[in-house]
């Protein structure tokens, strides 16, 4: 009996979402740099890269480096670096792989380039998540100052977040990459990037569009499934808990709550407000605290203290990143763990 709370991995839904995202890309003529913050493992990257994936996105240095380690040769950090200390490491990082990185203003663009990092750029644009980037209208002029900096320029990139909130996905990714292609319009044979998962595969028939940068396709979750990037048959990734209380015939308490499930509830127009539900039977987890997960069961329905459930996370990404290691199963069989190399590298 594996010890819970556990992460665990389907190591065929694990292969078959990665070949499934590599042939999207591959019918599409684009090209596939996933983003390693979903899954922050070595062995997941190895993967994804054998499959044909161009290269790795990650969100922070910390990551980077890792996959560096980990053999992976090209690198976009999808995150704006500033102060001494990033950048020298940055500078050290670009000497042994190939590493583009985002960024949206010239102060953090005149940085990297006082520090002699040898690195490519990407302007980021806001498509409309109101987040990071600079409007579409806005990319060329920073886009020329970048250069004048002697910055190689190689393009443009989005993370069309907004997408998420929208009751048609296909056209919400229409209406992001129609921005990114304004805001690259004066580039010469730039990088159109756009990245997310549930509009992944219409990104990838989009006029322009260049490459993806989906993440959470690698294990999918309970979001995804709720905007039809997934079925339930996708999913990859659970969290394995015990019951360890029966208080009432219509609840069971697990041992799981927000410290390995995160607090992250659906992110789908509509959705249900809970912290995950039961695999294979939907019973949701109405209430999380830090250790303690209570999951709403119908009543008279027989569950023993000692039995062990796999619940389905609202979010993934957060979830890996709360585990050292993931447990790697074939069926019922336990066939290796995984360290989650890049766990906790928030710099």
């Amino acid at each position: 009996m594996i010890d819970t709370p556990a992460l665990l991995i389907d190591a065929g839904r694990l292969r078959a979402n990665v070949e499934a995202m590599a042939a999207a890309a591959r019918d599409g003529g684009v090209a596939l740099r996933p983003h390693a913050k979903t899954h922050k493992m070595v062995e997941v990257a190895a993967l994804q890269l054998q499959a044909g994936a161009a290269g790795l996105t990650v969100a922070k240095l910390g990551e980077a480096e890792v996959f560096a380690d980990g053999g992976c040769e090209d690198i976009l950090i999808a995150y704006p670096l500033i102060g001494d200390a990033k950048l020298e490491r940055l500078t050290a990082l670009a000497r042994r792989a190939r590493v583009a990185v985002a960024l949206d203003s010239l102060e953090v663009a005149r940085a990297i380039a006082e520090a002699g990092a040898d690195v490519r750029v990407r302007i980021e644009v806001d498509t409309g998540q109101r987040r990071a980037g600079v409007l579409p209208g806005d990319a060329a002029g920073l886009a020329r100052e970048v250069a004048a900096l002697g910055l190689r320029v190689e393009g443009v990139m989005t993370h069309e977040g907004q997408a998420y909130a929208a009751s048609d996905l296909a056209a919400a990714t229409h209406d992001a990459v129609a921005k990114l292609r304004e805001a690259a319009a004066t580039l010469e044979e730039p990088v159109i990037s756009v990245g997310s998962t549930p509009t992944a595969r219409f990104a990838a028939r989009e006029p322009g569009v260049t490459e993806i940068r989906p993440g959470t396709y690698v294990f999918q979750d309970r979001t995804q499934v709720a905007h039809k990037a997934a079925t339930e048959s996708d999913l990859a990734a659970f969290v394995l808990a015990t019951v360890v209380s029966r208080p009432a015939p219509d609840r069971a308490v697990i041992d799981a709550g927000t410290k390995v499930l995160s607090s992250d509830r659906l992110n789908a127009p509509g959705a249900p407000v809970d912290f995950g539900a039961v695999y294979g039977t939907g019973w949701p987890l109405v209430r999380a605290s830090e250790e303690h997960g209570v999951v709403a069961i119908p009543p008279r329905t027989r569950l023993d203290i000692g039995t062990q459930l796999r619940i389905v996370p609202n979010h993934v990404c957060p979830v890996v990143n709360l585990f050292d290691e993931a447990v790697i199963v074939e069926g019922d069989d336990v066939i290796d763990r995984w360290r989650v190399a890049a766990r906790g590298l928030s710099r």
